[in-house]
């Protein structure tokens, strides 16, 4: 069998696993405390009506009255016919899903732009000093952007760049005018720590013989760095950078909640607040989708840029 027909069924089995993880974790873990979770969904859905004669009809009507696997089963055929309802509005879980992913691919593609414009500039910028003061202060205001909390330097950017100077807005909407602050709150870390990866692979790159031969030829240092030198150094970095991806895709939970981003991120905020067990298992599933989407497209990425994996 070829090499990605395998990783496709690996895919698939790693998709089918999360589905029972999550399904053991929701339905059975809080068994194990002496709690039914399918009483608190239920009294969820009934609302003001929550007397035991609407909670014992709801849960015949959900199925929460049937044994695990028959539920299980029902929720992997649900699931997979997107006949999955949320039980806060009945709305189709993945149709609710797709109708968000769009503004959270939008945050998504430009917090991957933060990185990239930021990252590279200064791990080139800083891989032949390494030991000087410019590579120490560049890995010390990296080691601070990666150590800060997401929401906490979304809140320091939504009052100092929103509030205080007005330079951008402090959020409201999927548009264009609401981008750059959110964005700019998932890149600064995520840029400060691709840098610091791109430095290291440089820093081993540049030592490599062709490099001392490229430069024996007389091919000036910008070209070296940047025909021979970067171009290797990603190869690494793609790997990484496609796992970011895919994680910006699962949904950015705490910075769309803090900027009101209408995404995935908040849709799972709100599906745990509200206790929608269809919604948060569907989010999960999601994300673990753009994971493993995102890891064969890193195999098919390494295959174009590097001939040797071809090979």
């Amino acid at each position: 069998m070829p090499s990605f027909l395998q990783k496709l069924l690996r895919s698939l089995v790693t998709l089918w696993g999360v589905s029972v993880v999550i399904f053991l974790l929701l339905f059975v873990v809080p068994r194990l405390g002496k709690t039914d979770p399918t009483e608190a969904m239920a009294q969820m859905v009934a609302g003001a009506h929550a007397d035991d004669e609407n909670i014992k009809n709801i849960k015949a009507e959900l199925g929460l009255d049937k044994p695990l696997p028959v539920q299980y089963a029902t929720f992997m055929r649900k699931a997979l016919t997107n006949d999955l309802r949320s039980y806060r509005n009945d709305d189709r879980v993945f149709s609710a899903i797709l109708r968000r992913f769009p503004a959270t691919l939008l945050l998504a593609l430009t917090a991957l732009c933060v990185y990239l414009c930021v990252a590279v500039p200064i791990s080139l910028a800083t891989s032949n000093r390494a030991g000087t003061w410019v590579d120490k202060s560049a890995l010390l205001l990296s080691v601070v952007a990666i150590s800060v909390p997401t929401f906490w330097l979304g809140r320091l950017l939504q009052h100092y760049l929103g509030y205080e100077w007005s330079l951008f807005s402090v959020g409201g909407g999927a548009t264009l005018w609401n981008l750059p602050l959110p964005a700019l709150t998932l890149g600064i870390g995520g840029a400060a720590y691709y840098s610091r990866l791109l430095h290291a692979n440089l820093r081993g790159v540049m030592k490599q013989d062709y490099i001392r031969a490229a430069r024996a030829r007389g091919v000036s240092e910008r070209n070296v760095m940047k025909k021979h030198a970067l171009k290797n150094a990603l190869i690494p970095a793609v790997a990484v950078l496609g796992a970011e991806f895919a994680s910006l895709l699962s949904g950015l939970i705490f910075t769309e909640k803090i900027f009101g981003w209408p995404g995935i991120g908040s849709l799972a905020v709100d599906s745990v607040t509200n206790l929608d067990v269809p919604m948060i298992i569907g989010v999960v599933l999601f994300a673990a989708l753009m994971v493993v989407a995102a890891n064969i497209l890193v195999d098919i990425a390494y295959r174009l840029i590097d001939p040797r994996v071809r090979a």
